[in-house]
């Protein structure tokens, strides 16, 4: 296959000079291509005198690989640079967040549901609330953990005194925003002295969650009594000041 060759024009060249000849004397001289990379050749005109060989290369875009791209072909992807494969520091720090808000939410749930039905008799567990916990109720406002202790602390007593049984069923547990827990529970006891009957309390607990998923709030509300009773039920309010 031929490779097409434009010569350069050599009418400006100056030939050089050669020792031994005259200015003016026959002296011949050929041009020769080369391709890079490949051998030279060499053609030579046949004179009087000595022979002078010019060679010249020509570039070949073709094995020098400097081509531009086809016309149509696609350009390559650009590589995504690493700092964009990664997450921002924020990013992350907000996505382990996330995973521990929902880990001790679950947490929360799964231990309200295990324990509140059996809070009468057994203390429940406290790590899943703040330290600055706050309990409401239609009688009481407390703020702190060990006065939300002393408040099972009196359930507690209460129910061994006036009751022979007492349970709490749990009705319903459903989050109407995603901080907020609602229990629906209902207080099922058999008091002490049988012509009292069978008491009933029904309400509602509401917990409240901070950004890390710990309980800093506690509300009781819609308490219902369904039976009359004749003992005198103390506040919780009383043996808290004890």
């Amino acid at each position: 296959m031929g490779l097409p060759v434009q010569l350069p024009n050599l009418a400006g060249v100056r030939r050089p000079a050669a020792s031994g000849l005259r200015r003016g004397r026959g002296a011949r001289f050929s041009v020769s291509a080369a391709a890079p990379g490949g051998p030279v050749k060499e053609e030579e005109e046949k004179g009087a005198g000595k022979k002078e060989k010019i060679v010249i290369r020509v570039s070949d875009p073709v094995r020098e690989r400097r081509l531009p791209p086809p016309l149509f072909s696609s350009p390559d992807a650009p590589e995504e640079p690493p700092a964009a494969r990664r997450r921002p520091p924020q990013e992350e720090d907000g996505g382990e967040e996330r995973r521990r808000y929902y880990v001790n939410m679950g947490d929360a749930i799964r231990t309200l549901r295990e324990e509140l039905p059996v809070a009468f008799y057994r203390e429940p567990s406290f790590d899943i609330y703040r330290d600055d916990i706050a309990f409401k109720d239609p009688i009481n406002n407390f703020t702190g953990i060990d006065n939300y202790k002393r408040i099972f602390w009196a359930l507690r007593l209460t129910g061994q005194i006036f009751f022979k049984a007492l349970w709490i069923d749990i009705v319903s547990i459903w989050q109407p925003v995603e901080n907020i827990i609602m229990i629906r529970w209902i207080v099922h006891g058999i008091p002490r002295v049988l012509s009292d009957g069978q008491s009933r309390f029904d309400g509602t607990s509401e917990y409240k969650l901070d950004k890390n998923g710990k309980i800093y709030e506690h509300k009781v509300d819609n308490v219902a009594r369904n039976s009359s009773t004749k003992f005198k039920v103390l506040p919780v309010a009383e043996f808290i000041s004890n």
